[in-house]
Protein backbone atom coordinates (compact mmCIF):
# COMPACT_ATOMS: atom_id res chain seq x y z
CA UNK A 1 0.00 0.00 0.00
CA UNK A 2 1.13 3.43 -0.60
CA UNK A 3 -0.21 7.14 0.34
CA UNK A 4 -0.50 10.41 -1.79
CA UNK A 5 0.51 13.46 -0.17
CA UNK A 6 -0.56 16.91 -0.74
CA UNK A 7 1.40 19.61 -0.93
CA UNK A 8 0.41 23.31 -0.52
CA UNK A 9 0.22 24.22 -3.91
CA UNK A 10 -1.77 20.98 -4.73
CA UNK A 11 -4.57 22.64 -2.30
CA UNK A 12 -4.27 26.55 -3.58
CA UNK A 13 -4.95 25.18 -7.11
CA UNK A 14 -7.65 23.23 -6.02
CA UNK A 15 -9.36 26.42 -3.83
CA UNK A 16 -8.72 28.48 -7.22
CA UNK A 17 -10.37 26.26 -9.41
CA UNK A 18 -13.29 26.00 -6.97
CA UNK A 19 -13.63 29.83 -7.25
CA UNK A 20 -13.78 30.25 -10.83
CA UNK A 21 -16.41 27.66 -10.81
CA UNK A 22 -18.31 29.49 -8.29
CA UNK A 23 -17.99 32.65 -10.54
CA UNK A 24 -18.53 31.36 -14.17
CA UNK A 25 -21.58 29.04 -12.99
CA UNK A 26 -23.01 31.53 -9.93
CA UNK A 27 -24.80 27.90 -8.77
CA UNK A 28 -23.28 27.45 -5.07
CA UNK A 29 -23.98 30.06 -2.01
CA UNK A 30 -21.21 32.16 0.03
CA UNK A 31 -22.08 29.88 2.35
CA UNK A 32 -21.11 26.72 0.23
CA UNK A 33 -18.08 28.22 -0.67
CA UNK A 34 -17.02 28.82 2.66
CA UNK A 35 -17.74 25.16 3.85
CA UNK A 36 -15.18 24.48 0.42
CA UNK A 37 -12.58 26.44 1.68
CA UNK A 38 -12.77 25.36 5.56
CA UNK A 39 -12.97 21.40 4.52
CA UNK A 40 -9.64 22.34 2.44
CA UNK A 41 -7.70 24.22 4.81
CA UNK A 42 -8.46 21.46 7.40
CA UNK A 43 -6.72 18.84 5.17
CA UNK A 44 -3.56 20.95 5.11
CA UNK A 45 -2.97 21.96 8.50
CA UNK A 46 -5.38 19.71 11.05
CA UNK A 47 -4.08 16.42 9.39
CA UNK A 48 -0.29 16.46 9.43
CA UNK A 49 -0.41 16.64 5.22
CA UNK A 50 -2.33 13.33 5.29
CA UNK A 51 -4.96 13.58 2.13
CA UNK A 52 -8.55 13.32 2.78
CA UNK A 53 -10.16 9.96 3.47
CA UNK A 54 -6.50 8.62 3.74
CA UNK A 55 -5.72 6.66 7.56
CA UNK A 56 -3.28 8.19 9.64
CA UNK A 57 -0.84 5.37 9.36
CA UNK A 58 1.09 4.63 6.86
CA UNK A 59 1.98 1.29 6.07
CA UNK A 60 4.95 -0.27 5.54
CA UNK A 61 6.38 -3.86 4.66
CA UNK A 62 9.83 -5.07 5.96
CA UNK A 63 11.15 -7.81 3.12
CA UNK A 64 12.98 -11.00 4.86
CA UNK A 65 14.75 -14.03 3.69
CA UNK A 66 13.12 -17.02 5.64
CA UNK A 67 15.01 -19.77 3.39
CA UNK A 68 18.93 -20.16 3.16
CA UNK A 69 20.92 -17.55 1.49
CA UNK A 70 23.20 -20.04 -0.27
CA UNK A 71 21.72 -22.73 -2.86
CA UNK A 72 24.13 -25.51 -4.79
CA UNK A 73 23.05 -27.55 -7.42
CA UNK A 74 24.52 -30.71 -9.18
CA UNK A 75 25.42 -30.12 -12.67
CA UNK A 76 22.62 -31.64 -13.66
CA UNK A 77 20.58 -28.40 -12.61
CA UNK A 78 17.30 -29.07 -10.90
CA UNK A 79 14.24 -26.50 -9.42
CA UNK A 80 14.55 -24.35 -6.41
CA UNK A 81 12.12 -22.42 -4.33
CA UNK A 82 13.35 -19.03 -2.02
CA UNK A 83 11.08 -18.48 0.39
CA UNK A 84 10.65 -15.29 1.71
CA UNK A 85 8.38 -12.70 4.13
CA UNK A 86 7.10 -9.96 3.82
CA UNK A 87 6.19 -8.33 7.42
CA UNK A 88 4.00 -5.35 7.60
CA UNK A 89 5.07 -2.71 10.11
CA UNK A 90 2.47 0.48 10.74
CA UNK A 91 4.37 3.33 11.92
CA UNK A 92 2.76 6.38 13.11
CA UNK A 93 3.21 9.76 10.87
CA UNK A 94 5.54 11.84 12.04
CA UNK A 95 3.92 13.86 14.99
CA UNK A 96 1.22 12.16 15.70
CA UNK A 97 0.74 10.22 18.88
CA UNK A 98 -0.64 6.96 17.19
CA UNK A 99 0.34 3.55 18.79
CA UNK A 100 2.53 1.37 16.35
CA UNK A 101 0.63 -2.30 16.46
CA UNK A 102 2.50 -5.55 16.76
CA UNK A 103 3.84 -6.30 13.39
CA UNK A 104 2.03 -9.19 10.97
CA UNK A 105 3.92 -11.44 9.04
CA UNK A 106 2.69 -12.40 5.67
CA UNK A 107 4.42 -15.77 4.33
CA UNK A 108 3.97 -18.70 2.66
CA UNK A 109 1.05 -20.50 0.70
CA UNK A 110 -1.76 -19.73 3.59
CA UNK A 111 -0.89 -15.67 3.21
CA UNK A 112 -1.64 -15.99 -0.26
CA UNK A 113 -4.83 -16.44 0.39
CA UNK A 114 -5.27 -14.28 2.98
CA UNK A 115 -3.38 -11.46 1.28
CA UNK A 116 -5.91 -8.30 0.72
CA UNK A 117 -6.20 -7.40 -3.16
CA UNK A 118 -3.38 -4.67 -3.55
CA UNK A 119 -0.93 -6.76 -1.20
CA UNK A 120 2.76 -5.93 -1.96
CA UNK A 121 4.58 -8.27 -4.02
CA UNK A 122 8.54 -8.44 -4.55
CA UNK A 123 10.28 -7.89 -7.75
CA UNK A 124 12.82 -10.49 -8.17
CA UNK A 125 15.62 -10.40 -11.11
CA UNK A 126 18.74 -12.61 -11.87
CA UNK A 127 20.88 -11.51 -14.86
CA UNK A 128 23.06 -15.03 -15.26
CA UNK A 129 21.78 -17.30 -18.51
CA UNK A 130 21.18 -20.33 -17.02
CA UNK A 131 18.35 -19.41 -14.46
CA UNK A 132 15.23 -19.68 -16.12
CA UNK A 133 11.54 -19.63 -14.97
CA UNK A 134 11.60 -17.27 -12.29
CA UNK A 135 7.76 -17.27 -11.11
CA UNK A 136 7.03 -15.25 -8.20
CA UNK A 137 4.23 -15.97 -5.51
CA UNK A 138 3.96 -17.09 -1.98
CA UNK A 139 7.70 -18.55 -2.90
CA UNK A 140 9.83 -17.65 -5.72
CA UNK A 141 10.63 -20.80 -8.25
CA UNK A 142 13.33 -20.76 -10.41
CA UNK A 143 14.82 -23.51 -12.54
CA UNK A 144 18.59 -24.42 -12.92
CA UNK A 145 19.36 -25.42 -16.40
CA UNK A 146 22.48 -28.38 -16.87
CA UNK A 147 26.16 -27.30 -16.59
CA UNK A 148 28.68 -28.01 -19.63
CA UNK A 149 31.39 -26.31 -18.22
CA UNK A 150 33.09 -24.86 -15.03
CA UNK A 151 31.56 -24.46 -11.55
CA UNK A 152 29.73 -21.38 -11.62
CA UNK A 153 27.53 -19.11 -9.07
CA UNK A 154 25.49 -15.72 -9.34
CA UNK A 155 22.38 -14.04 -6.96
CA UNK A 156 19.13 -13.90 -7.58
CA UNK A 157 17.91 -10.62 -6.05
CA UNK A 158 14.59 -10.32 -4.32
CA UNK A 159 13.31 -6.27 -3.81
CA UNK A 160 10.56 -4.13 -2.61
CA UNK A 161 11.04 -0.79 -2.92
CA UNK A 162 14.60 0.41 -1.26
CA UNK A 163 15.05 -3.01 0.39
CA UNK A 164 16.44 -6.20 -1.37
CA UNK A 165 17.57 -9.09 -0.33
CA UNK A 166 20.39 -11.82 -2.09
CA UNK A 167 20.46 -15.52 -2.94
CA UNK A 168 23.87 -16.80 -4.15
CA UNK A 169 22.74 -19.97 -6.36
CA UNK A 170 26.00 -21.88 -7.28
CA UNK A 171 26.07 -25.08 -9.75
CA UNK A 172 29.04 -27.43 -9.87
CA UNK A 173 31.15 -28.19 -12.50
CA UNK A 174 30.41 -30.86 -15.01
CA UNK A 175 34.20 -31.70 -15.70
CA UNK A 176 34.61 -35.06 -13.71
CA UNK A 177 37.44 -35.07 -10.35
CA UNK A 178 40.31 -37.07 -10.36
CA UNK A 179 38.74 -38.59 -7.77
CA UNK A 180 35.16 -40.29 -7.31
CA UNK A 181 34.00 -40.81 -3.64
CA UNK A 182 30.93 -42.19 -2.35
CA UNK A 183 30.60 -41.69 1.51
CA UNK A 184 28.47 -44.10 3.40
CA UNK A 185 29.20 -43.16 6.61
CA UNK A 186 28.72 -39.91 8.74
CA UNK A 187 30.55 -39.94 11.84
CA UNK A 188 31.33 -36.56 14.10
CA UNK A 189 30.85 -34.56 17.41
CA UNK A 190 29.58 -31.55 18.12
CA UNK A 191 32.02 -29.27 20.05
CA UNK A 192 30.30 -25.98 20.13
CA UNK A 193 32.06 -22.55 21.07
CA UNK A 194 35.92 -23.07 21.37
CA UNK A 195 36.73 -19.27 21.98
CA UNK A 196 35.26 -19.19 18.20
CA UNK A 197 32.53 -16.58 16.08
CA UNK A 198 31.11 -19.97 15.08
CA UNK A 199 29.74 -23.37 16.72
CA UNK A 200 31.66 -26.18 15.78
CA UNK A 201 30.86 -29.24 14.05
CA UNK A 202 33.73 -31.81 13.96
CA UNK A 203 32.86 -34.40 11.03
CA UNK A 204 34.16 -37.46 9.04
CA UNK A 205 32.86 -38.97 5.87
CA UNK A 206 33.80 -42.19 5.16
CA UNK A 207 33.29 -45.59 3.90
CA UNK A 208 33.16 -46.99 7.17
CA UNK A 209 31.72 -46.26 10.33
CA UNK A 210 33.99 -44.70 12.94
CA UNK A 211 33.50 -46.30 16.36
CA UNK A 212 34.28 -43.89 18.26
CA UNK A 213 35.98 -39.93 18.48
CA UNK A 214 38.87 -40.12 15.93
CA UNK A 215 38.68 -43.88 15.96
CA UNK A 216 41.74 -44.58 12.96
CA UNK A 217 39.68 -46.93 10.96
CA UNK A 218 42.16 -49.26 9.71
CA UNK A 219 41.51 -49.94 6.26
CA UNK A 220 38.60 -46.89 5.68
CA UNK A 221 39.12 -43.65 3.33
CA UNK A 222 38.55 -40.83 5.36
CA UNK A 223 38.15 -37.06 4.64
CA UNK A 224 37.72 -35.05 7.89
CA UNK A 225 36.25 -31.83 8.08
CA UNK A 226 36.21 -29.29 11.07
CA UNK A 227 33.16 -27.16 9.99
CA UNK A 228 31.65 -24.00 11.78
CA UNK A 229 27.90 -22.97 11.94
CA UNK A 230 25.62 -20.37 12.84
CA UNK A 231 23.49 -23.06 13.62
CA UNK A 232 23.81 -24.22 17.54
CA UNK A 233 23.33 -27.67 18.77
CA UNK A 234 23.63 -27.45 21.91
CA UNK A 235 21.57 -29.70 24.77
CA UNK A 236 19.85 -31.29 21.88
CA UNK A 237 19.79 -34.71 22.70
CA UNK A 238 20.31 -35.18 18.99
CA UNK A 239 23.40 -33.44 17.06
CA UNK A 240 22.76 -32.55 13.26
CA UNK A 241 24.90 -31.05 10.82
CA UNK A 242 23.43 -27.77 9.57
CA UNK A 243 22.57 -26.88 6.16
CA UNK A 244 25.07 -24.21 4.30
CA UNK A 245 27.51 -23.87 2.40
CA UNK A 246 31.47 -23.86 3.88
CA UNK A 247 34.77 -23.02 2.66
CA UNK A 248 38.04 -22.16 4.15
CA UNK A 249 38.25 -19.34 6.78
CA UNK A 250 38.55 -18.66 9.87
CA UNK A 251 36.01 -20.61 12.00
CA UNK A 252 33.26 -17.96 11.75
CA UNK A 253 30.09 -19.28 10.55
CA UNK A 254 30.40 -20.78 7.53
CA UNK A 255 33.92 -21.67 7.07
CA UNK A 256 35.96 -24.43 7.32
CA UNK A 257 38.95 -25.07 9.94
CA UNK A 258 42.56 -26.03 7.31
CA UNK A 259 44.40 -26.62 10.38
CA UNK A 260 42.01 -29.72 11.41
CA UNK A 261 40.70 -31.01 8.00
CA UNK A 262 42.70 -33.28 6.34
CA UNK A 263 42.41 -36.53 4.08
CA UNK A 264 43.19 -40.56 5.05
CA UNK A 265 43.80 -43.01 2.78
CA UNK A 266 42.85 -46.58 3.27
CA UNK A 267 46.35 -47.36 3.97
CA UNK A 268 46.46 -44.96 6.76
CA UNK A 269 48.61 -42.24 5.15
CA UNK A 270 47.56 -38.47 5.13
CA UNK A 271 47.22 -35.54 3.31
CA UNK A 272 46.20 -31.76 3.66
CA UNK A 273 43.88 -30.14 1.64
CA UNK A 274 44.93 -27.10 -0.07
CA UNK A 275 40.98 -26.05 -0.59
CA UNK A 276 37.95 -27.64 0.04
CA UNK A 277 33.71 -26.79 0.18
CA UNK A 278 31.30 -28.65 1.53
CA UNK A 279 28.11 -28.22 0.77
CA UNK A 280 24.90 -29.93 2.92
CA UNK A 281 21.75 -29.79 1.79
CA UNK A 282 18.66 -31.90 3.28
CA UNK A 283 19.99 -35.40 3.51
CA UNK A 284 22.73 -34.70 1.36
CA UNK A 285 26.75 -33.79 1.58
CA UNK A 286 28.90 -33.02 -1.39
CA UNK A 287 32.51 -32.17 -0.62
CA UNK A 288 34.72 -30.35 -3.27
CA UNK A 289 38.67 -31.05 -2.34
CA UNK A 290 41.49 -29.89 -4.09
CA UNK A 291 44.69 -31.79 -2.48
CA UNK A 292 48.17 -29.68 -2.06
CA UNK A 293 48.54 -32.31 -4.45
CA UNK A 294 46.75 -30.85 -7.14
CA UNK A 295 44.35 -33.61 -7.41
CA UNK A 296 40.59 -32.26 -7.39
CA UNK A 297 38.47 -35.08 -4.99
CA UNK A 298 34.62 -35.34 -5.26
CA UNK A 299 32.99 -36.87 -2.27
CA UNK A 300 29.49 -37.26 -1.86
CA UNK A 301 27.13 -38.92 0.75
CA UNK A 302 23.34 -39.38 0.75
CA UNK A 303 21.27 -40.42 3.99
CA UNK A 304 20.96 -38.82 7.97
CA UNK A 305 22.70 -35.82 9.08
CA UNK A 306 22.99 -37.02 12.54
CA UNK A 307 26.20 -37.31 13.74
CA UNK A 308 26.82 -40.35 15.60
CA UNK A 309 29.25 -43.58 15.97
CA UNK A 310 28.60 -47.08 15.29
CA UNK A 311 29.09 -47.84 18.88
CA UNK A 312 28.66 -46.12 22.81
CA UNK A 313 31.19 -43.49 22.83
CA UNK A 314 32.29 -41.83 26.25
CA UNK A 315 29.56 -39.21 26.18
CA UNK A 316 27.16 -42.20 26.51
CA UNK A 317 27.52 -43.71 29.62
CA UNK A 318 27.33 -42.64 33.02
CA UNK A 319 30.07 -40.40 33.76
CA UNK A 320 30.43 -40.41 38.02
CA UNK A 321 33.26 -42.21 39.79
CA UNK A 322 31.47 -41.33 43.10
CA UNK A 323 29.92 -44.56 45.06
CA UNK A 324 28.18 -42.48 47.93
CA UNK A 325 26.52 -39.25 48.25
CA UNK A 326 28.65 -36.29 49.23
CA UNK A 327 28.47 -33.40 51.28
CA UNK A 328 30.94 -30.66 51.27
CA UNK A 329 31.29 -27.07 53.57
CA UNK A 330 34.35 -24.79 52.11
CA UNK A 331 35.14 -21.29 53.42
CA UNK A 332 37.53 -19.09 52.39
CA UNK A 333 37.52 -20.76 48.53
CA UNK A 334 38.27 -18.45 45.62
CA UNK A 335 36.16 -18.37 42.26
CA UNK A 336 36.80 -17.10 39.00
CA UNK A 337 33.82 -15.82 36.63
CA UNK A 338 33.98 -15.64 33.21
CA UNK A 339 31.04 -14.02 30.95
CA UNK A 340 30.44 -15.94 27.66
CA UNK A 341 27.80 -13.92 25.98
CA UNK A 342 24.61 -16.35 24.31
CA UNK A 343 27.62 -18.95 24.58
CA UNK A 344 25.20 -21.80 23.59
CA UNK A 345 22.93 -19.88 21.01
CA UNK A 346 20.01 -20.16 23.30
CA UNK A 347 19.39 -15.98 23.69
CA UNK A 348 20.64 -16.19 27.40
CA UNK A 349 23.81 -14.65 29.01
CA UNK A 350 26.27 -17.38 30.17
CA UNK A 351 28.88 -17.16 33.18
CA UNK A 352 30.91 -19.94 33.39
CA UNK A 353 32.09 -20.24 37.33
CA UNK A 354 34.62 -22.53 38.47
CA UNK A 355 35.80 -22.16 41.95
CA UNK A 356 38.58 -23.82 44.31
CA UNK A 357 38.80 -24.57 47.71
CA UNK A 358 42.08 -23.76 48.28
CA UNK A 359 44.07 -21.48 45.78
CA UNK A 360 47.21 -21.57 46.87
CA UNK A 361 47.81 -25.65 46.06
CA UNK A 362 44.69 -25.22 43.74
CA UNK A 363 43.64 -28.56 46.12
CA UNK A 364 40.21 -29.95 47.81
CA UNK A 365 36.56 -29.47 46.47
CA UNK A 366 36.26 -28.10 42.95
CA UNK A 367 33.50 -26.77 41.31
CA UNK A 368 32.68 -25.70 38.08
CA UNK A 369 28.76 -24.87 36.57
CA UNK A 370 27.27 -23.32 33.47
CA UNK A 371 24.85 -20.70 34.42
CA UNK A 372 22.35 -18.87 31.94
CA UNK A 373 20.95 -15.85 32.93
CA UNK A 374 18.50 -13.20 31.11
CA UNK A 375 20.34 -10.58 28.85
CA UNK A 376 18.93 -7.77 30.67
CA UNK A 377 20.98 -8.40 33.86
CA UNK A 378 23.61 -6.43 32.37
CA UNK A 379 26.40 -9.00 30.52
CA UNK A 380 30.08 -8.57 31.89
CA UNK A 381 29.00 -5.12 32.96
CA UNK A 382 27.16 -6.79 35.83
CA UNK A 383 29.83 -7.89 37.87
CA UNK A 384 27.16 -9.76 39.65
CA UNK A 385 24.87 -10.95 36.61
CA UNK A 386 25.02 -14.95 37.94
CA UNK A 387 24.10 -14.12 41.64
CA UNK A 388 20.13 -15.52 41.86
CA UNK A 389 18.62 -19.58 42.11
CA UNK A 390 19.10 -21.94 39.18
CA UNK A 391 17.22 -25.23 37.89
CA UNK A 392 18.25 -27.72 35.79
CA UNK A 393 18.20 -26.95 32.04
CA UNK A 394 16.13 -29.15 29.80
CA UNK A 395 16.37 -29.10 26.19
CA UNK A 396 12.36 -28.54 25.63
CA UNK A 397 12.56 -24.99 27.51
CA UNK A 398 11.21 -21.87 25.33
CA UNK A 399 13.62 -19.74 27.86
CA UNK A 400 16.81 -21.21 29.02
CA UNK A 401 17.25 -17.73 31.54
CA UNK A 402 17.41 -19.07 35.21
CA UNK A 403 19.14 -22.85 34.00
CA UNK A 404 22.07 -24.35 34.94
CA UNK A 405 23.41 -26.75 32.00
CA UNK A 406 23.75 -30.20 33.46
CA UNK A 407 26.95 -32.08 33.12
CA UNK A 408 28.36 -34.44 31.17
CA UNK A 409 31.42 -35.73 29.35
CA UNK A 410 32.14 -35.27 25.53
CA UNK A 411 33.45 -37.12 23.43
CA UNK A 412 36.89 -36.05 23.58
CA UNK A 413 36.49 -37.04 27.46
CA UNK A 414 36.56 -32.73 28.42
CA UNK A 415 34.19 -32.44 31.41
CA UNK A 416 31.35 -30.02 30.46
CA UNK A 417 29.01 -27.52 32.09
CA UNK A 418 28.18 -28.44 36.04
CA UNK A 419 30.78 -30.85 37.88
CA UNK A 420 31.26 -31.46 41.57
CA UNK A 421 35.51 -32.52 41.92
CA UNK A 422 38.34 -33.01 43.77
CA UNK A 423 41.88 -31.53 43.39
CA UNK A 424 45.23 -32.28 44.58
CA UNK A 425 48.01 -30.20 43.73
CA UNK A 426 46.08 -28.61 40.08
CA UNK A 427 45.16 -32.27 39.32
CA UNK A 428 42.19 -33.70 39.28
CA UNK A 429 41.21 -36.66 41.40
CA UNK A 430 39.64 -39.27 38.53
CA UNK A 431 38.02 -41.18 41.53
CA UNK A 432 35.93 -38.71 43.12
CA UNK A 433 34.14 -36.76 40.60
CA UNK A 434 30.79 -36.18 39.15
CA UNK A 435 28.61 -34.52 36.97
CA UNK A 436 25.59 -32.20 38.34
CA UNK A 437 22.70 -33.38 36.47
CA UNK A 438 20.12 -32.68 38.65
CA UNK A 439 17.97 -30.24 41.46
CA UNK A 440 18.78 -26.53 42.09
CA UNK A 441 21.87 -23.95 42.71
CA UNK A 442 21.78 -20.67 44.57
CA UNK A 443 24.10 -17.89 44.44
CA UNK A 444 23.74 -15.27 47.17
CA UNK A 445 26.08 -12.54 47.99
CA UNK A 446 26.84 -9.98 50.63
CA UNK A 447 29.51 -7.38 50.97
CA UNK A 448 32.04 -9.13 48.92
CA UNK A 449 31.45 -12.43 49.80
CA UNK A 450 29.55 -15.16 47.76
CA UNK A 451 27.74 -18.13 48.68
CA UNK A 452 26.86 -20.86 46.71
CA UNK A 453 24.55 -23.97 47.29
CA UNK A 454 24.17 -27.35 45.67
CA UNK A 455 21.23 -29.77 46.15
CA UNK A 456 20.91 -32.26 43.66
CA UNK A 457 22.38 -35.43 42.81
CA UNK A 458 24.95 -36.98 39.80
CA UNK A 459 24.22 -39.45 36.61
CA UNK A 460 23.99 -42.32 38.88
CA UNK A 461 22.10 -40.99 41.78
CA UNK A 462 24.55 -40.10 44.18
CA UNK A 463 23.26 -36.76 46.22
CA UNK A 464 25.46 -34.14 46.26
CA UNK A 465 25.25 -31.22 48.42
CA UNK A 466 26.80 -28.51 49.77
CA UNK A 467 27.89 -24.65 50.66
CA UNK A 468 30.52 -23.05 49.02
CA UNK A 469 31.67 -19.80 50.69
CA UNK A 470 34.38 -17.56 48.45
CA UNK A 471 35.66 -14.34 46.73
CA UNK A 472 36.08 -13.65 43.23
CA UNK A 473 39.66 -13.73 42.28
CA UNK A 474 39.07 -13.28 38.46
CA UNK A 475 37.07 -11.68 36.08
CA UNK A 476 37.46 -12.38 32.81
CA UNK A 477 35.39 -11.43 29.44
CA UNK A 478 35.44 -14.12 27.06
CA UNK A 479 32.43 -13.73 24.67
CA UNK A 480 32.39 -14.63 21.25
CA UNK A 481 29.01 -13.42 19.97
CA UNK A 482 28.56 -11.86 16.56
Amino acid sequence: MYSESVSMEDIECFNLKLILHTEMRRVFTFVALLSVLFIACETDNGGDNVPAGKPEDAKEYALTLTSKTVMEFSAEGGKGEIEYALTEVTRAHEGSDVDVPEDETITGDSAADERPEKQPSVEVTCTAEWIKDIVVGAKVSFNVLPNEGDKRETFIVLAYEKQEVKVLVRQLSSSPADVEFKATHLSGTYFGKLQTYGYNYFIVLSDVGLTNYQDPAYGATQYIFDLYSDVSSAFEPVDYLPEGVYEFGDCTPGTIDAARSYYIAADGSDMDFGYATVTVTKDKIVAEVRMISGKVHRVTYEGSLALDYTQPTIADVPASTLTADVEFDVTGGTIMAYYRGDYYGKNADVWFLHMIEDKATFSGTYLMMDILVDKSKGGYENRDGFVGEYTVLNHTMENFAGTFAPGCVRDDTWQLHTWYMNCINSAIDPSNGAPFVDGKITIAKEGDDYTLTMDGKDDIGNKIKGTFRGRVGDYQNQAYDL
